[in-house]
């Protein structure tokens, strides 16, 4: 769909030279399947430039649904999580190089062509790209989808794919896993309280892979469900059923 925060998949025809979709990385798989991503704040059109082998050029004008979004206020938070130290700041940035360059990967995978399913059951309380004042003091963007929940709760995986990575005590997202689904898209799980699944391990849709919990900066237990398409985060809620 081409909504802000929203994830298209499409075929191709012919062999392909080289495509070009600005401000994105796209890959093209062996049967000439691609996805493409549509960031939080995309613009009205993007354009996507197909060259084939052939010399033709095919160039696809994207609309794309713009979006407005709600202040997320979260209070009571402990104040050393909103107002960080030197020490935390320069952990903060090491962990995101690492997940940034861990989302960067290609692998062969399709696992999203299945479709997903929310990997835990309750009611969203927070949603992607909402701006957030913690504690009534500007928080960045909300990146993914807040799922109320137990502490203990099983988090199953949405779709097939691979464990990339998992660790404890990040900071701010505190016990983190990442699944690979192929060709870029990921999940990643945070404020987890444990892991039912390591790194390198296959898992399938539906299968439990960790426990909700609330490490990390949260004032309850909560699952956060985030997605990238590389760098491109998308909007899970975009790729499931709406919850009831």
């Amino acid at each position: 769909r081409s909504v802000q925060g929203g994830l298209l998949r499409a075929r191709l025809n012919g062999k392909l030279r080289r495509m070009a979709f600005p401000g994105h990385r796209v890959t093209v798989s062996d049967e000439g399947e691609f996805l493409i991503a549509f960031s939080r704040n995309a613009p009205a059109q993007e354009k996507l430039t197909i060259t084939f082998d052939d010399g033709q050029v095919l160039e696809k004008l994207f609309d794309v649904e713009q979006r407005t979004y709600e202040v997320d206020k979260v209070d009571n938070l402990p104040e050393n999580t909103v107002k960080l130290d030197m020490a935390t700041r320069v952990k903060l940035t090491q962990a995101e190089k690492k997940l940034d360059a861990i989302r960067n990967k290609y692998t062969k995978k399709n696992c999203y062509k299945n479709g997903f399913i929310w990997p835990s059951k309750g009611p969203v309380t927070s949603r992607y790209g909402q701006p957030r004042l913690l504690n009534g003091t500007d928080g960045g963007v909300h990146w993914g989808v807040d799922i109320a929940v137990p502490v203990g709760s099983p988090v199953r995986a949405p779709a097939c794919g691979k464990v990339v990575f998992v660790e404890k005590d990040l900071p701010l997202s505190g016990h983190t896993m990442i699944i690979d689904h192929g060709h870029g898209l990921t999940s990643t799980f945070i404020h987890l309280h444990g892991f039912a699944a390591k790194v390198n391990d296959e898992v399938k849709q539906g299968q439990v892979v960790a426990t909700v919990g609330m490490t990390g900066r949260t004032n309850g237990p909560h699952l956060d469900w985030r997605m990238n398409l590389f760098e491109t985060r998308v909007d899970p809620e975009l790729l499931v059923t709406p919850a009831k």
